[in-house]
């Protein structure tokens, strides 16, 4: 499960990378804009058909120069928005004011009856919320969608204002104007929530990509650690097969045993430190308390206690006054073992408890030697003082669990 999630982590910004949302926003704001511009320019042709056959025109001249003027704008509109990416804010103003200024001349050519009465869509009313919708969409900017809805909506009552009929035509008029409002308000909600999306969504692809470089690092550096690991071992080992072998014959009491007793402390405690030192596993450090807590082995390894050593993700800023409470607690746990316990043989172990914050560890010191009742043979000074009150004064705490024949075991733990 964990390295299908990690797949898909590594896998989702490669996906995205290739893919620009804003850009295909664009593309999608300026086909609607060139559709709905050529329809709308479709209607107007038809109406002119109509309006000819009726002969609605006061001044044919005049209009049919509003119309080739729309015309040849709207071609030189269409192709800006084909070949610009992104469209420049300068043609959309032309285009607004272009439309505005043709809504404000034709009705000056034509018979105003058969423009309202006979012929729909017979001004440039379509254009106008064409033009109107393309500023929302293309620009997604509140403000130039305002300006062009209050520019369409002048040239429309300069326009048809004056000569209006009576209070049907000018409500008529304010109809135009709110289709013109509606239309470009709801393109210009439509193009602003896309707009948000865009931005969740390359919020998400930051942290998909910031995941995918932690998931890399996480990887490279267990690599790493495990790498280390191997070579760790490997070097022990031919230490153990070689001089770790001949110290430990020589500080041991055989034949083999050096007869100057001075020398086989030494040897013993250099047997102590060496298989400290080895590495049990990838979470292995090396840190002052790992580096305490061999050396308090030491003394025992002279009366030959032999203490195998655990270290794992022990923490690197103890405070030196818990170090130091630590490694006389535990060397007292160990010289008692090597003293009372009836057995050469113990385990001393250390793991960091804490998160990266609070950082906490924990320290057991167990042998599998005679035991003793707690009950019936209190605790000698050695425990109740090196070991119980000395955590207690750095803010820790230590318990002695032990049985007859069962062994003993003494924890250490910082904080309480």
């Amino acid at each position: 499960m964990l390295e299908r999630v990690t797949t898909e982590v590594e896998r989702a910004p490669t996906l995205l990378s290739g893919i620009d949302l804003r850009h295909r926003i664009r593309v999608l704001a300026v086909a609607v804009s060139v559709v709905s511009r050529l329809a709308t320019l479709g209607m107007v042709a038809l109406s002119v058909v109509a309006l000819v056959h009726t002969d609605a025109y006061t001044s044919p001249p005049l209009a049919a120069a509003v119309y080739v003027v729309l015309a040849v704008w709207s071609v030189m509109f269409l192709r800006a928005l084909l070949r610009r990416d992104p469209v420049p804010g300068w043609v959309l103003t032309v285009d607004v004011l272009v439309t505005a200024v043709c809504l404000a001349v034709l009705p000056l050519a034509a018979r105003t009856p058969a423009f309202q009465d006979h012929v729909a869509n017979s001004g440039l009313e379509p254009v106008a919320v064409a033009v109107a919708a393309a500023v929302a969409l293309i620009s997604g900017s509140a403000r130039r969608t305002v300006a062009s809805c209050a520019a369409l909506a002048v040239g429309n009552l300069v326009g048809w204002g004056p000569i209006a009929r009576g209070p049907s035509d000018v409500l008529s008029d304010l109809n135009v104007v709110g289709w013109q409002v509606a239309t470009a308000c709801c393109c210009y909600v439509l193009i602003s929530r896309l707009g948000g999306l865009v931005d969740l969504v390359d919020a998400a692809t930051s942290d998909v990509v910031a995941a995918r470089e932690r998931v890399a690092a996480g990887r490279a550096h267990a690599e790493l650690k495990e790498r280390h690991f191997h070579e760790q071992v490997r070097r022990y080992r031919a230490l153990h097969d070689g001089p770790l072998r001949i110290l430990t014959a020589i500080a041991g009491p055989g034949p083999a045993g050096h007869p100057d007793p001075v020398i086989r402390r030494q040897c013993s405690v250099s047997v102590n430190i060496l298989r400290g030192a080895a590495p049990d596993g990838t979470g292995g450090t090396v840190t002052d308390l790992s580096l305490a807590l061999i050396e308090a082995g030491n003394a025992s390894a002279t009366l030959g206690l032999r203490v195998t050593y655990h270290f794992a993700n022990l923490p690197e800023d103890l405070p030196g006054e818990v170090v130091g409470a630590l490694q006389s607690a535990g060397a007292e746990a160990l010289s008692n073992a090597a003293a009372h316990a009836g057995t050469d043989r113990a385990h001393l172990t250390a793991r960091g408890t804490g998160d990266t914050g609070q950082p906490a560890v924990s320290v057991a010191v167990v042998d599998q030697g005679k035991g003793f009742d707690p009950d019936g043979m209190p605790p000698g000074y050695g425990i109740r003082h090196s070991i119980l009150a000395r955590m207690r004064e750095v803010g820790g705490e230590a318990t002695v669990d032990s049985h007859p024949g069962q062994g003993t075991r003494v924890d250490l733990r910082w904080p309480a």
